[in-house]
């Protein structure tokens, strides 16, 4: 089954972080990771610092080795954002004097077994872009300095702890979290009309978005909203623990998780929802929507723009409202990190880089060029955020940017997740198609990830 969910890195902020994928595994994002390359909007520019930001607490200056070359490796990036990449090196360089930055660009696909391959073969990079997934897949190897350990409080502290958070294990914390997209509620007012709907008046809950659909199948023959499943994400913003506090047991068959799997097993069984979007790719729902099939549309601001260029009259009956509430409050942030090999023969200094390139200052910087989100406290307060017009994209910056606070990653916290997580994933179609029940998807699938715990538990995880 095709795994739509949100971008991760810059490659569309609601497909930025790529649709790349999420932070389950290398899964994609339900739709709200950040890759900036497909959400650009146009070459970098140097921009202000937020007020009272400083890159001192990233640099080792005084303290640093001569002759040092740190090697620093991006997913993604390159070529739409080279002019912000190698303007930061630029200062970071000038800040560092002897330090040097080797910046080396790389596909998705390719990061992981690349990376494997040279911390293998002797050859670690000393700074590395990662989503969660892979961060906590790596973590689990030993493979990455513990920031808890290592990096200072006044370079830990400048992030929102949750998505610090994001990458913890046991009492370790392997990544600085970097950039990442939340969704918006995006809705076609002339649709809510033709339905009798107010428009005023989106929904505040999955529930009333559920209602809200029955209305606008009946009364206008439309699809309401396209579901972007991500079963193990879904369910644990659904109030579903996961895992025990241990990390030893699986926490999945939960009532919370049953009237969760329920709702989406009615869903698509009374076709209220498009049956192809079960293996739809990530673009499935933003065509949809921007050819007036669908009346809503879950997404960041890079998609939307997406719409405005394709659907003009779509785009100019585009409302935005905050995304309907899940159990926890959360939302959910598909996030790409910034993590140092433990391999890295220069860890002080790759540090400093790391933190350097997800200050306050880099961060608002690099969001004044793309539609992403800061993971930076001081940068998520800056007035660029708030300070927006009145047509959707501006609207949908604002609304997302006031969710940062409550933006959580989803992780187990344990190595092998995503392989842990698989049967959850496997499972899913057989249980809307019918293949087995609710209940037995939840009882089955909790089933097969405890026994891959317990493996990866006995082989010392």
């Amino acid at each position: 089954m095709t795994r739509k969910i949100r971008i991760p890195a810059l490659l569309a902020v609601g497909a930025v972080a790529v649709s790349m994928i999420s932070a389950c595994g290398g899964k994609s994002d339900n739709g709200n990771t950040a890759n900036p390359s497909e959400s650009a909007k146009g070459s970098p520019t140097a921009s202000s610092a937020p007020s009272g930001s400083s890159s001192a607490s990233a640099s080792p200056s005084a303290e640093a080795k001569k002759d040092i070359t740190l090697q620093f490796w991006t997913i993604s990036l390159s070529p739409n954002f080279d002019d912000y990449i190698n303007g930061r090196i630029r200062k970071f360089e000038d800040e560092n004097p002897g330090v040097k930055v080797k910046w080396t660009d790389l596909p998705y696909d390719a990061m992981e077994n690349k990376l494997l391959t040279s911390i293998a073969g002797g050859n670690a990079p000393d700074v590395v872009n990662l989503n969660t997934g892979m961060t906590m897949t790596l973590a689990g190897k030993n493979a990455l300095v513990d920031m808890n350990k290592e990096a200072t409080e006044e370079q830990r502290s400048i992030y929102f702890e949750s998505l610090y958070n994001s990458a913890k294990l046991g009492d370790s914390v392997y990544a600085f979290p970097w950039y990442y997209g939340l969704n918006a509620f995006i809705y076609n007012k002339e649709i809510y009309e033709k339905a009798g709907l107010d428009p005023n008046k989106p929904p505040t809950t999955w529930e009333e978005l559920k209602q809200q659909a029955i209305t606008i199948k009946e009364k206008t023959g439309k699809y309401g909203f396209v579901p972007t499943y991500n079963p193990p994400a879904d369910l644990y913003f659904s109030g579903v623990p996961m895992i025990s506090e241990d990390k030893k047991k699986m926490i999945i068959n939960t009532p919370e998780a049953l009237e969760w799997v329920k709702w989406n097993k009615e869903l698509y069984d009374q076709k209220i929802v498009p049956k192809e979007s079960l293996s739809a790719d990530a673009n499935y729902a933003t065509d949809k929507y921007q050819s007036g099939q669908i009346a809503t549309l879950t997404t960041g601001a890079a998609f939307l723009s997406r719409v405005k260029t394709n659907a003009k009259k779509v785009y100019d009956n585009t409302l935005v409202a905050k995304m309907p509430a899940m159990k926890t409050g959360k939302y959910h942030a598909g996030l790409m990190n910034l993590v140092v090999p433990s391999a890295s023969k220069n860890h002080k200094e790759a540090i400093a880089l790391a933190n350097f390139m997800t200050n306050d200052e880099s961060q608002l910087e690099f969001c004044k060029i793309v539609n992403i989100l800061p993971s930076t406290k001081k940068a998520a307060a800056d007035p660029f955020f708030s300070q927006a017009g009145d047509d959707p994209e501006s609207k949908t910056k604002i609304i997302t940017a006031e969710e940062a606070a409550n933006a959580q990653d989803f992780t187990l916290g344990v190595k092998d997740e995503g392989k842990i997580l698989e049967p959850l994933w496997k499972n899913w179609q057989k249980m809307l198609l019918g293949q087995m029940t609710p209940e037995q998807y939840l009882s089955e699938s909790e089933a097969a990830a405890q026994k891959l715990l317990d493996e990866v538990n006995a082989a010392g995880g």
